[in-house]
């Protein structure tokens, strides 16, 4: 019996220890993860972009959600988009492109936030101007250097797509909203939508009005500058003879091609 009662309490201290031990090392990940600086940056990431679909929700909708007068009556959100007035119409549907547009630039935005937070990283220690991150850059592979670059240029172009799209949509839901104008709520609701939006607006631009290796987050505050390399991505020696083949490659092709050019115009 006494034997039966110390093998069951063994077993109760081998459970608990065991339970204590996962604990703390649960502690122990979560307090890693707070000193990652990948992780923090995603999660921040993660965070804001809820709130930026909200914004973009009703910064792009404005007939929608904008209060309008129909009759002697406030609208509903039915009644400002099924109208049969043509304006009404091609507002409503540039308010979807809008939408649309910006959804689009949202996930290009996050591809790129996550390919700077992999690739490279916030150093206060490194200079931040274009030549010094240029230089930095050459620590990773061409591979690696070419896709940040080509997430960058994309970014650019439908950012400055959306803020085209976006003055469209205000412009034109501004006369509808002015024909239908309710009370002084219709100015309160429109300005802080549309301020909602113009604040992206400027943020995107801010962002990708830059020279070519100056990468700041589209998310983190301060408009923080990715700058130097993450330690993880720096190139390898094995990288670095694969580059070399593959750009001894291209240079044979190349020149290949020259030949037969040449060959045939004679």
């Amino acid at each position: 019996m006494s034997n039966h009662t110390n093998e069951h309490e063994e077993i109760e201290e081998t459970g608990s220890h065991e339970s204590s031990k996962k604990q703390l090392s649960l502690c122990d990940y979560f307090k890693e993860k707070q000193n990652d600086q990948d992780f923090m940056q995603k999660v921040n990431v993660f965070l804001t972009l809820i709130l930026e679909f909200y914004r973009v929700l009703m910064g792009a909708f404005l007939i929608v959600f904008v209060p309008q007068q129909c009759g002697e009556q406030a609208c509903s959100m039915n009644e400002n988009i099924s109208r049969d007035d043509d304006l009404t119409k091609v507002a409503v549907s540039l308010n979807s492109i809008t939408m649309a547009m910006f959804l689009f630039l949202y996930f290009i935005e996050v591809k790129r936030e996550n390919k700077l937070i992999s690739y490279l990283e916030v150093n206060n220690f490194t200079a931040l101007d274009n030549k010094s991150v240029g230089e930095a850059l050459e620590k990773i592979s061409t591979s690696k250097k070419e896709a940040i670059w080509k997430l960058d240029k994309h970014y650019q172009n439908i950012g400055y797509s959306s803020t085209i799209s976006f003055l469209l949509n205000a412009a034109i839901s501004s006369v509808v909203i002015y024909n239908h104008y309710l009370d002084s709520k219709t100015v309160t609701v429109y300005l802080t939508n549309l301020l909602f939006m113009g604040s992206k607006v400027y943020d995107v631009y801010s962002t990708v009005n830059t020279d070519k290796n100056i990468f700041y987050s589209a998310y983190l505050k301060n408009k923080v500058q990715f700058n130097d390399v993450d330690p993880d991505k720096l190139i390898s020696d094995e990288d670095n003879i694969n580059d070399l083949e593959n750009n001894s490659e291209k240079k044979d092709d190349d020149e290949s091609n020259e030949s037969d050019e040449i060959v045939e115009a004679e």
